[in-house]
């Protein structure tokens, strides 16, 4: 990378990082492209240039956070289909739960915005063909069922997670019982398509699941 571009994604990475805590403590209405150049001290002009509106600074700060989500995957060290299925849930968790503040006011964002629909569901589609293509690998395998669709699988997933996310952004949930309750419902979609040492693997981890929401 060359200087030039070194100092754009410098600036870039800024920007987007003023604009997770200005979300974060102001919510998306109050962040404004002026006001946002003074948080993250560049011009108006070079926040056109590098991105062109709010909404492709909302865009650019999903993708980076789908990007963390897939680099998370890629080092996961080998294991079973569900060892990637847990690391890839836990990829999702981290960075949901890393900035909470924002994280919430972001899925409100995208629940009341519905020019972010495109952003949203690029991000979903993207997810859940990760996810397919790991289901897929584990009936290759004879993890899994072969039975089933990866595809239809991967996306009920996606849906039992949305589930867990929608009841800690409206603060039903706190961050363990969000932990807990992905974590859970994962399981249970997987314990119906796994045979062997998946199966007990998953036994195990639905008996653990159970047991904190015991004593909560």
């Amino acid at each position: 990378m060359g200087l030039l571009e070194e100092h754009k994604s410098e600036r870039k990475s800024r920007i987007l990082a003023a604009a997770r805590k200005l979300i974060a403590d102001k919510g998306y209405e109050a962040l404004s492209m002026r006001t946002l150049a003074h948080a993250s001290r560049v011009s108006v002009p070079t926040l056109y240039n590098l991105f062109g509106s709010k909404h492709a600074i909302l865009a650019a700060e999903m993708q980076e956070t789908f990007a963390n989500i897939a680099r998370a995957l890629a080092t996961v060290p080998s294991g079973d289909a569900i060892d990637r299925a847990t690391a890839l849930l836990e990829a999702g968790l981290h960075n949901m739960l890393d900035v909470p503040d924002y994280n919430r006011a972001l899925v409100h964002i995208m629940l009341s915005h519905r020019e972010t629909d495109p952003i949203r569901h690029d991000i979903e589609e993207r997810y859940i063909d990760m996810m397919a293509a790991n289901l897929a690998a584990g009936q290759a395998d004879g993890e899994l069922a072969d039975w089933f669709d990866s595809y239809v699988l991967a996306r009920q997933m996606f849906a039992t997670f949305m589930t867990s996310m929608l009841g800690w952004a409206r603060g039903d949930l706190d961050d363990d019982d969000f932990r807990n309750a992905a974590a859970f419902g994962q399981s249970l979609l997987l314990l119906g398509v796994a045979r062997g040492e998946c199966r007990s693997k998953l036994e195990q981890r639905i008996r653990r699941a159970q047991q904190r929401f015991k004593r909560r």
